[in-house]
């Protein structure tokens, strides 16, 4: 008698059928998580955007954003940035896809940049511009593409706590 070794039909679909279960089961949350990855990586480099805009302006102007209106916040920006076009006098589209908006300018920030209210404006930055999911982090279990970011007079941060988080991967 002659006897082959090997694998019948049935046994390999089976197995098969189990890899792509295995694989329905995971991809999923792989693919949130590298979402949630690239959202964190965007909102470190709009951090960092801002934080060079303002710290440029004080170097080569002499000014910190100490008088800014909401006006003077957004030619700042648009003055400091790589910007691919504005609207309405408080939103920035940069080239690399982010969408910038200036809102919550204050007539004078205090010089403390310690204190919350100190600050001089809010800029609204949404990683991936018009691309979904267009929600706002509320804390670091689901981190989304748009975050709030507080200017001072020569720094800019994340407006709370939950979002220094996500920031600083606590």
């Amino acid at each position: 008698m002659n006897k082959k070794s090997g694998f019948t039909l049935a046994e390999v679909l089976v197995t098969l059928m189990i890899i792509g279960v295995i694989a329905a089961m995971t991809i999923p949350s792989l693919m949130q998580n590298t979402a949630q990855q690239e959202y964190k990586a965007g909102f470190k480099k709009a951090v960092s955007m801002l934080n060079q805009a303002v710290t440029l302006n004080y170097a080569l102007d002499g000014e910190d954003a100490t008088s800014f209106t909401g006006a003077d916040m957004f030619h700042l920006l648009t003055k400091r940035l790589n910007v691919m076009s504005t609207y309405n006098n408080n939103i920035i589209y940069t080239a690399d896809g982010m969408k910038l908006t200036v809102t919550g300018a204050q007539n004078s920030c205090q010089t403390d940049g310690n204190k919350l209210d100190g600050y001089c404006a809010v800029v609204e930055v949404d990683v991936n511009g018009p691309k979904g999911p267009n929600k706002v982090t509320a804390g670091t279990q689901a981190v989304y593409d748009i975050f709030t970011i507080r200017i001072y007079p020569q720094r800019a941060v994340p407006e709370n706590q939950a979002q220094s988080d996500v920031l600083y991967n606590k």
